[in-house]
């Protein structure tokens, strides 16, 4: 896809954008939308990545889940895209790209509060794909 096409479409991300506060009988959730431009120049893959945060209280903690939205603009649809999300895969095990995956664990136990370093672990992931047309998403 052309530079200005993928510009147009950080363009368009950047509107979901924002910090969202989400008060519950529980607590309150924050929810934080974040557009990463990564095209780089072609180098880029995914072309864009919207981060999605949720912060919310659970067990007397505060725990974060991070995932990322990929998107992808090609020209020839879904099928070229593909090969953009096994680089997009690979570079983040080789630790090349970084994942924007982040996985609450609460460990129920011990004597006193804690809060270690994370850990990376390789585990397999699930991408559900939907195709929108140029048309409808710029």
């Amino acid at each position: 896809m052309r530079e200005e096409d993928e510009k147009e479409l950080h363009k368009k991300i950047q509107k979901v954008e924002g910090r969202y506060e989400v008060k519950t009988d529980w607590g309150e959730m924050i929810v934080t939308l974040r557009a990463v431009p990564n095209y780089a120049g072609g180098k880029g893959c995914p072309d864009e990545i919207l981060t999605l945060a949720v912060v919310l209280p659970v067990l007397g903690t505060h725990v974060e889940l991070a995932a990322p939205i990929l998107i992808e603009a090609e020209k020839a649809g879904h099928s070229a895209a593909l090969a953009d999300l096994e680089k997009f895969c690979d570079r983040s095990v080789s630790g090349e790209q970084r994942s924007y995956l982040n996985i609450p664990m609460i460990v129920v136990g011990g004597q006193d509060y804690r809060k270690p370093k994370p850990v990376e672990r390789q585990l397999k992931a699930r991408f559900n794909i939907t195709q929108v047309p140029r048309e409808i998403a710029l």
